[in-house]
């Protein structure tokens, strides 16, 4: 991940660095070149986030187990984070009030609460949609082996 991530910065640089020499020579070959490098680094980047990706789901999984939630691909786990989702909007917007009476410390504790609220809802959010993603991908299967096993079933009854 982080070769990717160095790569693509490197891809970038020289994007601007050639911007910068090759403007005065000819414009047109200076800007599909950097065109060209700044695709190399995109490439590079989306790679970095592929990555980055499997790293996040692993991460909420342990984050989740510690927070006591079950491991389950159900509507009832997607139910469950959005009642959680409501509740810590409920407690943040509860909370909020409290410490706008605090005198120093009122604003950077309302602050606080506030990015500890988005973090936590960020994070349910990308359960429901990993959840969501992986029912679907269970009945994506299911409906390609039932198609797949069909069209075997006809091929041997036709013979060949």
């Amino acid at each position: 991940m982080i070769a990717n991530v160095v790569l693509a910065t490197v891809f970038w640089a020289i994007s601007h660095i050639s911007l910068i020499t090759l403007n005065s020579i000819n414009p047109e070959i200076a800007f599909l070149l950097q065109l060209g490098l700044l695709l190399a680094a995109g490439i590079f980047l989306v790679r970095t986030l592929f990555e980055a990706l499997t790293v996040v789901d692993k991460v909420t999984g342990l984050f989740l187990r510690r927070l006591g939630i079950k491991e389950g691909w159900s509507r009832q786990r997607i139910f469950q984070d959005t009642i959680y989702i409501v509740v810590i909007l409920l407690v943040a917007a509860a909370i909020s009030p409290l410490f706008s009476n605090l005198s120093n410390f009122g604003a950077l504790l309302q602050e606080i609460t506030t990015y500890a609220a988005l973090g936590l809802i960020l994070l349910f959010v990308y359960d429901i949609g990993r959840t969501f993603y992986r029912i679907t991908e269970k009945k994506a299967n299911s409906v390609a082996n039932r198609i797949s096993n069909s069209s075997n079933g006809e091929e041997k009854i036709n013979g060949k």
